[in-house]
């Protein structure tokens, strides 16, 4: 289970937390393999760079060596990149996730659900949150019309 989606949750918020991790599932995947790759790539072509440099005796043999050290650690950071690029993109599919939750709910009347899209829109940070709202004042809702 996705250690994002908390055992003390309600249910309907539980359900709708797994129907996103179900979309972002893939590009969480490889984000976390961008990850794993980029920071070592990063740390072994960057330190011996470095130690190469303070060696101070520098010969055309190790030219070769250098251009390969400078190697790994451009693809180590090409990937944290292309990492920081695929979250933005897990972020953003969540995000419109919401949005369409939010717009096809029959229980919350109209003008509550464009606040709720507004609020999800300007609040980046906070839109996990908003959600969590707007799912509990459906609940809420649902409860009432059905008791």
């Amino acid at each position: 289970m996705n250690p994002l989606i908390s055992e003390h949750m309600p249910f309907f918020i539980k359900r709708e937390m797994e129907k996103i991790a179900e979309q972002v599932q893939p590009l969480m995947k490889r984000n976390s393999r961008y990850i794993l790759f980029a920071f070592p790539l990063m740390l072994v072509g960057g330190i011996n760079l470095i130690i190469m440099a303070f060696q101070g005796n520098w010969s055309e043999d190790m030219l070769p060596i250098a251009v390969t050290y400078a190697l790994i650690a451009s693809i180590g950071m090409a990937l944290y990149k292309e990492a920081k690029h695929v979250n933005k993109k897990i972020h953003q599919i969540g995000k419109e996730h919401m949005i369409e939750r939010i717009k096809t709910s029959h229980v919350v009347a109209d003008d509550k659900k464009k606040a709720y899209i507004n609020m999800v829109k300007e609040h980046s940070k906070m839109s996990l949150q908003i959600f969590f709202n707007f799912l509990t004042e459906e609940n809420k809702e649902k409860q009432d019309t059905f008791s």
